[in-house]
């Protein structure tokens, strides 16, 4: 997924997704591994289907909680355009509607309930076109996957693809190997907004990993690794504390961290990730 490269001493070109991995392989004086079978899981892992993601929001949740993101953000750097605005525009709920549902027919997936709960508070209405090289939000017709907006990525990743066991993937919060990553969901991954100005800064719901109650697992791809959090309200958790500009490192960020700020208005029940 990653989009940066360096060249090797003999003038090849290294992929970094993650940064380190990618590097090692592309610069090694054999070849790649052959084999890149997916590692067995471990059955005594627990998966994410086996757990729940503590969401119970609501869209007027959504609207306090990125009320005060805006505000926060404003008020900690003024300079700053936050990542979200307060007051979105409001359109019309039946157009709205019909237009998630669309949206899902054409893509042929159910959509998480946090993250259309997000649709309903915040009405974005960003189209791939500009926010590609930019930050923002999806509008709901606009969203798709990483195999059809960005197919470098995906043909970049399964040069060498990443696949490891359950225990270590399904890990999350502080205790998540950033490098963790498995290439086989990229391209079906929903590609539904930018973090960042560069394309690689990508925000993701990944349809083949959902909780016990149905919410997709959230990924923000980055420089040198992959965030994921149990739901796409954590995800948003996590990214309003980057966008505040407090923290040194990029997520996750402890749940204890998280206290005491704007947060606090997206609460989950019953959260086991530390």
């Amino acid at each position: 997924m990653r989009r940066s490269t360096r060249r090797c001493r003999d003038g090849a070109r290294a992929v970094v997704w993650p940064l380190v991995l990618f590097a090692v392989a592309a610069c090694s004086d054999g070849p790649p591994d052959a084999d890149t079978a997916p590692v067995p899981a471990d059955r005594n892992a627990v998966t994410l289907e086996q757990r729940p993601s503590g969401y119970t929001g609501s869209p007027a949740q959504w609207r306090g909680f990125i009320d005060c993101w805006a505000r926060d953000v404003q008020g900690a750097r003024p300079d700053a355009v936050p990542l979200v605005e307060a007051g979105a525009v409001v359109v019309d709920d039946v157009a709205l509607e019909s237009a998630i549902q669309q949206r899902q027919r054409q893509l042929g997936v159910e959509l998480p309930r946090s993250y259309l709960d997000f649709l309903r508070a915040y009405r974005p209405r960003g189209q791939w076109s500009t926010v590609a090289n930019a930050t923002g939000f999806l509008a709901p017709e606009a969203i798709d996957t990483v195999a059809r907006l960005d197919p470098e990525g995906v043909a970049l990743a399964q040069q060498f693809p990443l696949e490891p066991d359950d225990a270590t993937y399904f890990r999350y919060g502080i205790e998540q190997d950033s490098a963790t990553a498995r290439s086989r969901y990229q391209a079906g991954a929903i590609i539904v907004g930018k973090y960042g100005s560069s394309l690689y800064e990508q925000i993701l719901l990944f349809p083949q990993v959902r909780t016990r109650d149905g919410e997709m697992e959230a990924a923000l791809l980055g420089w040198s690794g992959t965030f994921r959090a149990p739901s796409f309200a954590e995800l948003m958790r996590q990214l309003h504390y980057l966008d505040l500009g407090r923290a040194v490192h990029v997520p996750p960020y402890a749940q204890t961290l998280l206290r005491g700020t704007c947060a606090d208005a997206m609460p989950l029940q019953d959260v086991w990730w530390k």
